[in-house]
């Protein structure tokens, strides 16, 4: 009798210990954060990628990420490189940054020109902040010149972007590329092959057979190795598939060793690139860490043939895919809009962490949709490049609204539900109510980006030195602003 009671007690109590523990594994995953990595490629559209566009070159694991997550039909950056990654390490539209191009950025003063991100929370700041480990690989353009702590990041691996951003002392013996088209430019350092790469503040001894993005996708792997036991960020711009300094794109590892700079093809770059995907993919899974990670892969704009620096969709419009099997819905492609602002938020929303008190950002936290709380994300989506502005709606489009070098009542169109420009059609006239008001509408929208007053000086200071520049903006396809002074 005595066996049998005790057989029962011990049994009763393995119950209770088993439900116990099972409370406490629920409750740790409840309240455990999930990792980021963000990935974000350079100059490509959404139809470089086979899970957008059949009949373009197959990449296997990108196309691995839209079917476990979400794939966005329409997703929006802006068209040009700079005010892409200020809009997505911020969360701040332009009025907020100052940064409407690369060489229209309207601050304070000429010293703010490009220290925004002492001025602006950046992701990463507000991630380590809240206790998330940090680490900046690839490209650090748009970051406010040096990466150091103060950017948001415990560590980081990019490429000099510039002779001066090679550490007093150091001596880097590779490769350059050559100069882009401004006054007194400067050789640039390597991106590619025998580069120039910065490591936590030192220069990184290279070779022949060095390649950048090897260099910079094994550190990450490393960070994600060592960084298993707390949650992490990892911020990827891929330095590919930008051309080289003075024009050319290298040639990839699998063609041989080493490479050379020039003589390359984008088609090489996108097998690269998928490539490096599924290296990343597979060390978390190596790690038990893919079901808690959110993978975020984008572009900072439109393929630089015909698309990147226009006011038109093809220059705001980026690949997005998300996912992370544990936590994101496999919803595989949407037609719900999203925008680089709405980043930062979600971060944010995912982390459970806290901004400072009234700091605003413009954007709007994916999660509801991402988790399928939701099935709907935004009523509209807005971009812009220079002193063009740009808006839509699931059904209207209003482009190039430029009150400085074209009309500020912009073009409209009717989308038809559409995600590409070949589907839509230009209307003509204000004539009909509809077209008013889509027009007002999407008007409206853009006063949630304001473009300054020009009567300023230095908003008129800065339009005189824009206009100088060689790499302005299009209104519309191939069609670039004329010097107005």
């Amino acid at each position: 009798m005595l066996d049998n009671y005790v057989k029962t007690i011990m049994k009763q109590l393995c119950i209770k210990i088993t439900v116990l523990l099972l409370f406490y594994c629920t409750c740790f995953a409840a309240i455990q954060r999930p990792n980021f990595i963000i990935i974000v490629v350079d100059d490509l559209s959404p139809e470089h990628f086979s899970c957008y566009d059949s009949s373009a070159a197959q990449s296997p694991n990108i196309d691995q990420l839209a079917s476990s997550g979400v794939q966005f039909q329409t997703a929006w950056a802006t068209p040009m490189c700079s005010s892409s990654r200020a809009l997505l390490t911020t969360g701040r539209y332009a009025h907020r940054t100052g940064i409407w191009h690369n060489d229209l950025r309207i601050n304070e003063n000429r010293r703010d020109r490009y220290n925004w991100t002492t001025r602006h929370l950046t992701f990463a700041q507000a991630l380590r902040n809240n206790g998330y480990r940090t680490v900046l690989v690839g490209n650090n353009m748009a970051l406010g010149g040096r990466v150091e702590q103060s950017v948001g990041f415990d560590e980081y691996c990019h490429r000099a972007d510039q002779p001066s951003a090679i550490p007093a002392g150091a001596e880097f013996k590779g490769l350059y590329e050559g100069k882009y088209n401004f006054p007194g430019a400067e050789r640039i350092p390597s991106r590619y092959w025998h580069p120039c790469v910065i490591q936590n503040g030192a220069l990184l001894e290279t070779g022949p057979a060095d390649f950048g993005p090897d260099i910079f996708t094994d550190y990450l792997i490393d960070f994600i190795q060592k960084n298993q036991e707390q949650p992490f960020l990892a911020y990827y711009p891929l330095n590919l598939v930008h051309d080289i300094a003075g024009g050319g794109l290298p040639t990839m590892p699998f063609k041989g060793r080493p490479g050379t700079n020039k003589g390359g093809s984008v088609a090489d770059m996108l097998v690269y690139i998928d490539a490096t995907i599924g290296e990343i993919v597979q060390a978390l899974k190596d790690c038990s860490l893919r079901e808690n990670t959110l993978v975020i892969f984008t572009s900072d704009n439109g393929s630089s043939h015909g698309m990147k620096m226009h006011a038109n969709e093809n220059g705001p419009r980026v690949p997005l895919l998300i996912s992370a099997p544990g936590i994101v819905k496999e919803r595989g492609v949407t037609s719900e809009m999203a925008e680089y602002s709405d980043i930062f938020p979600t971060l944010m929303d995912f982390s459970k962490c806290e901004l400072p008190e009234g700091y605003a950002l413009d954007g709007k936290s994916l999660k509801p949709f991402l988790t399928g709380k939701t099935d709907q994300h935004r009523e509209w989506i807005q971009s812009y490049i220079a002193t063009a502005r740009m808006a839509r709606t699931r059904d209207w489009i209003l482009e190039a609204v430029d009150p400085v070098y074209g009309d500020a009542r912009g073009r409209l169109y009717e989308t038809h539900g559409g995600h590409q420009r070949t589907e839509y059609t230009l209307v003509d006239s204000l004539s009909t109510a509809e077209a008013r008001a889509a027009h007002k509408s999407l008007m409206a929208v853009l006063d949630h980006n304001p473009w300054p007053e020009r009567n300023e000086p230095k908003v008129e200071a800065e339009i005189r030195s824009y206009d100088r520049m060689p790499y302005k903006h299009f209104l519309d396809t191939g069609v670039l602003v004329e010097h107005i002074y």
